[in-house]
């Protein structure tokens, strides 16, 4: 007995010192973002992407049920590293006036993101790839702060397949004639992990392909000086241009919602799109097909890092993370290619990830249901890199992800644990709709929405509300109709229509801890924290008095006088506006804190620019700079095209 007790102890002994070495030793992070990636319509099946399962899934985990919140590229790569949802931050579109670079640097977001958090807590950050739509070849001098080492795409060769174009830490920009977008972008990732490894600290690298977002060229007549886009389906490596023609977009399709013939409980102006023709039809398989395609240098890129992070003997202590800026709908409802609707298409984007702490599923199939949004993305690495002790002082509407539901026995102690996890959240957007790629179909100006997801784990109950601008709505009851075909708003329980639209008065002009726990503003008295719990009929009364969220009129931009809810004051007081676009308000301390901060970014990016790195990628042999001519081009000429943002997203 005495022998067992002894075993005991050191048994528990040897757990609290793994414990302990994990709560003490940084983590590294590799996040690879790919742009437009649906998770809906087989994009991440093994047959496409074997890598991505034998090295990231089988050892880890993918998360079933992870949404953006506004899909559209550069709102949803800012939700990301600030861990706030658009009407937080402000930034709401790609281009300017209510996107684009300009703003973003205005916004200050580059001066408080997760980079310079990772950085304050002695990690190394690294990045390549797309970065914002118009950072450019005109503007790549203003270096967004915050990486070490930043390679960025710059326009007009930002979704060049085969010419792609960079700016590395705010040098003169090259291109790379010849050579295919994704492998560059490979070459540069694993060049900067060496360069990581050998630095001797922890690290963040983010590796951003742009696959399988469409081709675009971008011209000037030598003329008429006219500017003109052409956009294409994505291009496939040369090595993978025979791959896949066995795929098919029906079998792609587990929700059967193409080519929707019935559309009467549409939207109106869903309504007035045509239903696809044979020919349309016979061009959106192909597109299907050269999606998949452009996704199997991707899939190399994944074996690629894994390999580089085994050989440098680092792999067992990093994160490896795959997930995409938005989803992605090919055929579906009335639709032809694109995003930027409030459908399951477009918000639903995969999420696997591998690492220390999390149990390997081993499985094709997903391991985690928790709900999960790009605005946890933020808070998820800090409590993964130990800092969630600072999750409050950030602004943050996002909470850690659901990890801790494939605990291996050695995630982190402090990794929060919450008694009850999200179940329900927003999305939104602003702005108009146009079809990527059936260009046929008429421009319609007003989409801009707001959406309410609510999704009950145990009982794998879903409802989704969606609110147009023009104050239509749609209700599904996603266990039944997960292909959003029948619209129930006028049918469905009035508890349940009363439930959602009181979640979404509330969501809609949400930030902070009202985000992830808006029951607290409904029932302040916390008697529900649960959608099933606010459907019993003794909360009718409140539910009922709740005034459902409204536009004054479609607009193409966050304007507060334009949104109106009756808990807006509430929560975010007689300014709304207030403080949106930054973690808090600044100081003028914090301001001069931030020129400073500016100042030394400033002297670091001229300095990485003039250096070398230690591991240099063998392509970059193969770059030349950038003509004369192009550099020298008006840039806003090339995004002043009717609707560009909308093809270039």
């Amino acid at each position: 007995m005495r022998a067992l007790a002894v075993l005991a102890v050191a048994c528990l002994a040897a757990a609290a010192s793994v414990a302990h070495a994990a709560d003490t030793k940084k983590p590294n992070f590799v996040v690879i973002f790919t742009d437009d990636q649906d998770a809906i319509q087989n994009s991440t099946h093994p047959h496409y992407m074997p890598s991505l399962h034998k090295y990231i899934r089988y050892p880890g985990v993918e998360l079933s049920q992870y949404f953006v919140t506004t899909p559209v590229c550069c709102p949803s790569r800012t939700n990301l590293w600030r861990g706030q949802f658009a009407h937080n931050t402000n930034f709401t579109s790609v281009l300017p006036p209510h996107g684009g670079w300009a703003k973003w640097k205005a916004l200050g977001i580059d001066q408080s993101y997760l980079p310079l958090w990772l950085k304050d807590q002695g990690y190394n950050t690294y990045y390549v790839g797309k970065f914002l739509v118009d950072y450019s070849v005109s503007n790549y001098q203003q270096v967004p702060a915050g990486w070490d080492d930043v390679d960025a795409l710059v326009t007009p060769y930002t979704f060049d397949y085969n010419t792609p174009g960079f700016s590395r830490n705010g040098a003169a920009p090259n291109i790379y004639p010849g050579q295919y977008s994704t492998d560059v972008i490979r070459d540069k990732g694993i060049a900067q992990i060496k360069s990581a490894v050998a630095a001797g600290k922890p690290f963040y690298a983010q590796i951003s392909p742009i696959a399988p977002h469409t081709s675009t060229q971008i011209s000037t007549d030598p003329v008429t000086g006219l500017v003109k886009s052409y956009f294409y389906p994505p291009i496939p490596a040369p090595r993978h241009w025979q791959l896949f023609s066995d795929a098919n977009l029906p079998g792609g399709t587990p929700n059967k919602n193409l080519y929707e013939v019935d559309v009467s409980d549409k939207p109106a102006w869903i309504r007035t799109l045509p239903l696809a023709q044979q020919n349309n039809r016979t061009y959106l398989e192909e597109i299907y097909r050269l999606r998949l395609r452009s996704l199997a240098a991707v899939d190399e890129l994944v074996e690629q890092v894994v390999k580089t992070l085994d050989a440098a003997g680092v792999l067992d202590n990093t994160y490896i993370i795959y997930t995409a800026d938005n989803g992605y709908h090919v055929g579906a409802h009335r639709f032809g290619a694109g995003k930027t609707t409030g459908y399951e298409e477009d918000l639903r984007v995969p999420f696997l990830i591998r690492g220390p702490g999390i149990k390997a599923s081993q499985s094709d199939k997903p391991q985690n249901s928790k709900v999960g949004l790009h605005v946890d993305f933020a808070p998820t690495i800090l409590s993964l890199a130990g800092a969630s002790h600072l999750l409050g002082d950030k602004g943050l509407d996002g909470t850690p992800l659901g990890l801790y539901a494939n605990d291996d026995g050695t995630l982190r102690s402090d990794y929060p644990r919450p008694a009850q996890h999200r179940q329900q959240f927003q999305g939104e957007f602003w702005g108009g709709w146009n079809d990527e790629l059936l260009l046929h179909l008429k421009a319609q100006p007003n989409n801009t929405w707001k959406v309410v997801r609510v999704y009950d784990e145990n009982s794998k109950q879903g409802w989704k509300l969606i609110a147009q601008c023009t104050n239509e709505r749609e209700i599904y009851d996603l266990r039944k109709d997960p292909g959003e075909l029948n619209n129930i708003y006028a049918t469905v329980k009035p508890a349940v229509r009363s439930r959602l639209e009181g979640l979404l008065a509330v969501l809609a002009v949400c930030k902070g801890e009202s985000c992830s726990n808006p029951w607290k503003i409904l029932h302040p008295d916390g008697s529900v924290t649960s959608f099933t719990q606010a459907l019993n009929s003794k909360y009718d009364s409140i539910y009922n008095a709740i005034t459902p969220f409204a536009y004054t009129k479609c607009l193409q931009y966050l304007d507060w006088d334009n949104e109106q809810s009756q808990f807006k004051t509430q929560i975010r007081g007689a300014n709304p506006a207030a403080g949106v676009g930054h973690h808090r308000l600044l100081t003028a301390a914090s301001e001069r804190a931030i020129a400073a901060r500016r100042r030394a970014q400033a002297a670091i990016s001229t300095e990485l620019a003039e250096r070398p790195p230690v591991f240099q990628a063998p392509v970059e042999a193969k770059s030349v700079p950038v003509p004369d001519d192009i550099l020298s081009a008006d840039v806003d000429a090339w995004f002043a095209f009717h609707n560009a943002e909308y093809y270039l997203a």
